[in-house]
């Protein structure tokens, strides 16, 4: 029952409303891949949105995106990029170091032509404090790192001795919302109860990642019992064993099916 997965590279899709536009601005604009999921940020870190424009299901190129963030009563312009011919477009915006300071920002793609402009819907991202792993990951850790120190093979596939992980505070963030949607809605599963799947929740948290993986697990009731269960999997296995270089842990209870639940996101930053 338990899966892994290696590689997600979805976004999920919003369509959202039109701002106000001149009257020869008549055919819609939409907007995919942005969340107005709220996250948390490292002070000084830059968030990445990458989103794509259509226009009637087709992408629309060289139409002018703009990042904006409010300040001061009004949106003003932090980022501004052009479409490519496939409609995609990736903005950026380095936040500050104050701890707890919010920033709201939303997408605009200007009119062009017939073409209306449109406004995403707001996501707020905040600056969050200073991370202290828990005693659980810490272990969890460890153990990962001294399975990846020696050669070994997961199912049929040998994989020679990997350098360490560490931890990473956003893809923590992850595993631990994904530990706590399951004990609180009693599923197993690496989707979601909203439908999300790992590249959806690592996103919502700003981690710019190149590569993914996922573990879950339920019902054991210790960090030993987990990652040795994982390792008894061949799937699982290959994960601890891949080439990743960071790692998020999350654990979370509830008066359900399994009482236990246990997620490992690896990941490799861009």
């Amino acid at each position: 029952m338990r899966h892994t997965i290696a590689l997600l590279l979805t976004a999920s899709a919003l369509v959202l409303g039109s701002a106000p536009a001149g009257a020869a601005a008549t055919v819609p604009t939409k907007v995919a891949g942005f969340s107005t999921a709220s996250q948390t940020a490292a002070p000084g870190a830059t968030v990445r949105l990458a989103v794509k424009v259509t226009v009637k299901g087709r992408a629309s190129a060289r139409r002018v995106v703009s990042l904006q963030r409010h300040v001061g009563g009004r949106w003003v312009r932090a980022d501004r990029a052009r479409t490519t011919k496939y409609g995609r477009v990736v903005l950026t915006h380095r936040l500050g170091t104050k701890a707890g300071a919010a920033t709201k920002l939303r997408v605009r793609v200007a009119a062009k032509g017939r073409l209306r402009a449109v406004n995403t819907r707001v996501r707020t991202v905040t600056v969050r404090g200073p991370w202290t792993p828990d005693a659980r990951s810490k272990e969890i850790l460890s153990r990962v790192n001294q399975a990846r120190s020696t050669a070994r093979s997961c199912g049929s596939e040998s994989f020679a001795a990997r350098g360490p992980v560490r931890l990473e505070s956003r893809l923590s963030a992850a595993a631990r919302r994904h530990a706590v949607d399951m004990a609180t809605h009693d599923f197993f599963s690496h989707t979601g109860s909203n439908g999300s799947d790992l590249s959806d929740r690592v996103d919502a948290q700003g981690y710019d990642w190149s590569r993914l993986g996922e573990n879950i697990a339920a019902g054991q009731d210790s960090a030993k019992q987990v990652v040795d269960a994982w390792l008894a999997s061949p799937g699982h296995c290959r994960n601890i064993m891949g080439p990743f270089t960071e790692l998020g842990v999350g654990y979370a209870t509830g008066d359900t099916r399994y009482g236990t639940y246990w997620v490992q996101d690896f990941g490799t930053p861009r």
